[in-house]
Order: structure tokens, then sequence, then C-alpha cells
């Protein structure tokens, strides 16, 4: 009975900014890259300067809509993107060209996306996710309706760093 009543409260503001959302995400990031990648991942606190400022970047972003509408954006430099890259194909490190890259990377975040929303009963069957959308540079704005809220979490594995935001349109308050 709980988690039909966990399905029927909607999903609020406070919910998404809280303690439990963000360990919902990093659960989400560990199984993906531990389960498929075979890498661990660790939780940076300090925000990293190093995806900010590469020119080389990998984004994939995957939209929500239904009960939420918002976005997972999976953000990581061109080193990064090749060993995920062939950490999903089981291969050597791929060629900064390789096409499977965006592949990957799209991957990657449709599973994180898709991975979080359905650990939410509210959500899991009444928000559905869109392809993913890759974009490479770092030169690009991202917006969504207003007002926006969002979480930004960076992690490291391999000694390499990515970073996830995901925000959605202001939520129930309560």
């Amino acid at each position: 009975m709980p988690d039909v009543l966990a399905a029927l409260t909607p999903y609020r503001t406070d919910h998404f900014l809280g303690d439990d959302n963000l360990r919902l995400v990093d659960e989400t990031v560990s199984e993906v890259f531990g389960m498929m990648l075979g890498l661990e991942t660790s939780v940076l606190l300090e925000e990293c300067s190093a995806i900010a400022t590469a020119s080389a970047l990998r984004t994939a972003i995957v939209g929500f809509s239904g009960a939420l509408r918002g976005a997972c954006e999976v953000r990581m430099a061109s080193m990064a993107a090749r060993t995920v890259t062939s950490a999903m194909l089981g291969n050597p490190l791929v060629d900064e060209e390789d096409p499977s890259i965006d592949d990957a990377v799209g991957e990657i975040c449709n599973m994180v996306a898709g991975g979080w929303k359905n650990r939410i009963p509210s959500l899991s069957s009444a928000c559905a996710l869109s392809p993913p959308m890759i974009i490479t540079g770092n030169n690009y704005v991202f917006k969504i309706g207003t007002p926006c809220i969002k979480i930004v979490r960076t992690y490291q594995f391999d000694g390499l760093t990515m970073q996830i935001t995901m925000q959605c349109e202001e939520l129930h308050r309560g």
C-alpha cells in the first residue's frame, strides 16, 4: 500500500532539491557505470573546472515530459567520453572522431535519466523520456521553461570527470 500512496503523491520542489533525491541520482550513476561499464564512480563535492573549460566537450540531453517537465544533461570532456565508449564497447580506447562516442554518451544519459525517474514511484510510469540529443563543443545554452530548478553533480571515474545536471520546471511547493 505505501507504494500506491507514493505514486499518488505529487513530486514537489522540496523532493527534487532534497538530500534523498541526490542519493537517488548518485545511486543511479553508480549503478549505470558499475553494471554497464565496470567503472566505479565517486561524487566530487567541489565543482570541477576542467569540464567547464574543456574545448572538446560532449553533452547528451534527455528530456522529461508528463508528471515532470525537464531534462537530464550529461557533460564530459573528450577523453572521458572516449573512455566511456571504450568501456561500453569492450574495446581499446576509441579514436577521438569515432562516431560511436555520441551514441555511447547518449545512452549513458538515457540510462541515468530512466534509472533515476524509475526510482521515484510518482514519476516512474507518469513521465516519458525523449531520445538523447547530442551536442559537441561548449558554446551553447540549454534552457527549459521558467521558473526552473536544478541540481548539478560532478562525478569522478577512472581519474576522469563528468557533470550531470538535472533540471525541471518549478514543481508544486510543499
